[in-house]
């Protein structure tokens, strides 16, 4: 994991590289937040805050880290306005116990974190965000997915749909495989695809397909 803050601290040295406005995929979810009577999310890889900030303006107690310490730094001097009961920020590898045992959350949120990582690490990602949940609780993520014509095959193939890009791993998802991988743990209220512009490492813009997922744990 040192490779992948060595690579984020990198790029989070340029500042804000996707801008201050929350993704398409944090407003797509105050909806089901809102009708599960959600109070306190966690936000992991969060970068700088901007989804995480976004969430605590909205009422939400949100706790939120990111492996990236540049990330973390700027996140907190954002949000410097905000009550510290209100909104946390904590560096940290996803992969490493930081929180209490028993701390448990009514929903998790993942803007383009689970596809990151090869397929034991995802699996090891996605226990751990279901022990971290209530009962309940809502998983919020997106992923990209097998219908992004555009990127999905750049870079060398490690593992089926999973390549190797610009020195990041990148897992495109179908559908079937969302139904495989939280049945029967979680019970799917939502999936669907829409389009978020990001920039990429070159400094150029370009708009990924994503799967938008809401599930509640069962």
């Amino acid at each position: 994991m040192n490779q992948q803050k060595k690579y984020w601290n990198e790029r989070f040295k340029v500042g804000d590289i996707w801008g201050n406005d929350p993704c398409p995929s944090a407003i797509m979810s105050i909806r089901h937040l809102e009708e599960s009577n959600v109070t306190n999310i966690f936000v992991p890889g969060c970068g700088y805050g901007r989804n995480s900030l976004y969430f605590a303006q909205k009422g939400f107690e949100v706790i939120a880290t990111d492996i990236s310490n540049v990330a973390i730094d700027h996140a907190k001097y954002k949000a410097k306005r905000f009550k510290e009961d209100k909104l946390k920020y904590f560096s940290n590898d996803l992969f490493e116990p930081f929180l209490p045992h028993e701390q448990k959350f009514d929903a998790i949120y993942l803007s383009n974190v689970i596809h990151l990582f090869l397929e034991r690490e995802r699996k090891e990602l996605l226990n751990k965000m279901s022990s971290l949940l209530k009962p309940n609780g809502l998983l919020i993520f997106t992923c990209i997915s097998t219908t992004d014509t555009k990127n999905f095959g750049i870079g060398k193939e490690v593992e089926p749909n999973t390549f190797v890009y610009h020195g990041k791993t990148l897992h495109f998802y179908t559908s079937d495989e969302i139904q495989e991988i939280l049945c029967p743990t979680y019970q799917i209220q939502e999936q669907k695809l829409h389009i978020q512009t990001e920039t990429d490492p070159d400094g150029h813009q370009e708009n990924l397909i994503l799967r938008f997922i809401v599930a509640k744990k069962l």
